[in-house]
């Protein structure tokens, strides 16, 4: 069941406003933050290429630190789509709140709710509440949410990804490779009707890491920026 949003009433209006502002929180824990202020006692937006990510984690705090950082920044993206999805079942009373097809989009979520979801979750990370809305790029956290959301699609793409990551040791080309065959494959479904996937589906995709690289253009981070 997709219901469109004109016809939705208050109260389930008033759990997506709810499910938009867990998806934000999730988001905006800044993972790559706590840990180097935890280690270091310092801010990791003062360090190395000042940005608030995976690599920079890497290359202030050692690889495992970096991977940890990754692990988490994706799972955020991941929780906060799967949440979204879980809650929004239960309150529409879809038999598909206690099952999780491995290869299937989310069933009974409608693709505009899962768009705002994860730019929600995308934005946490790029403008946290807790860090007056200096944040990472969020590409990592974009990752998480095209896993969730279309599994068939991210789960092939990042073979190849882990592979670009292997010979470049570049997390920005190796989710852009992520990004990019994740996209295709999703519109490839689309086109024949595979898996379930529609365009407003692969749409949805589209936009998440649509921002993450908007932001990452957007910001020119320096050394030792305040």
């Amino acid at each position: 069941m997709s219901p469109n949003f004109l016809t939705w009433d208050w109260p389930i209006l008033s759990l997506a406003a709810i499910l938009l502002l867990a998806s934000y929180l999730l988001g905006s824990i800044p993972t790559a933050w706590l840990l180097t202020r935890r280690r270091l006692g310092q801010d990791i937006r003062q360090l190395g290429d000042g940005n608030m990510g995976a690599e920079n984690a890497a290359r202030i705090l050692g690889r495992p630190a970096g991977l940890s950082v990754a692990a988490i920044d994706v799972g955020k993206g991941l929780a906060a789509l799967l949440l979204t999805r879980l809650l929004t079942a239960a309150v529409l009373g879809s038999d598909t709140a206690a099952s999780f097809p491995p290869l299937m989009p989310l069933n009974g979520l409608p693709p505009l709710l899962a768009l705002l979801a994860g730019i929600a979750a995308v934005g946490g990370h790029c403008w946290p509440l807790w860090l007056r809305g200096r944040g990472g790029r969020g590409a990592a956290t974009a990752a998480g949410a095209l896993l969730a959301l279309t599994p068939a699609a991210a789960l092939p793409a990042a073979a190849p990804a882990l592979v670009v990551l292997y010979f470049t040791r570049s997390s920005t080309r190796c989710l852009a490779a992520f990004f990019i065959g994740t996209i295709g494959l999703a519109a490839a479904y689309s086109y024949w009707q595979l898996f379930g996937y529609s365009w407003p589906l692969t749409g949805a995709a589209l936009a998440m890491p649509a921002l993450a690289a908007l932001v990452h253009y957007q910001r020119n981070y320096r050394p030792n920026q305040p």
